[in-house]
């Protein structure tokens, strides 16, 4: 594959597949901290989207580590896809 374009799938992989990523982690976690830890909502949503940046750039320095794009991409798709269909058994706060 081309140099620039393994570049461009790899950035976009971690830019736009990373937040994505951590968006979903995000309301996952908060209902973690609510559900299971019965931790105060204000606290539970402040605290859950400080641990979505260490999922976003743990993501990110993946993106660059991985030495096949293509099976890092179908593996975003597949977690993302999973991560979407199993939202509605999240309870709003």
């Amino acid at each position: 594959m081309n140099k620039n374009v393994d570049i461009i799938l790899r950035s976009i992989a971690a830019v736009i597949g990373g937040y994505v990523l951590s968006a979903l982690s995000s309301i996952y976690l908060t209902y973690g901290l609510v559900n299971l830890l019965y931790i105060n909502d204000g606290v539970a949503v402040l605290s859950a989207s400080m641990l979505s940046y260490i999922v976003f750039f743990a993501f990110f320095i993946a993106s660059f580590a991985v030495s096949n794009i293509a099976k890092w991409l179908i593996f975003l798709i597949l977690l993302i896809a999973v991560a979407v269909l199993f939202l509605p058994l999240v309870d709003v706060l």
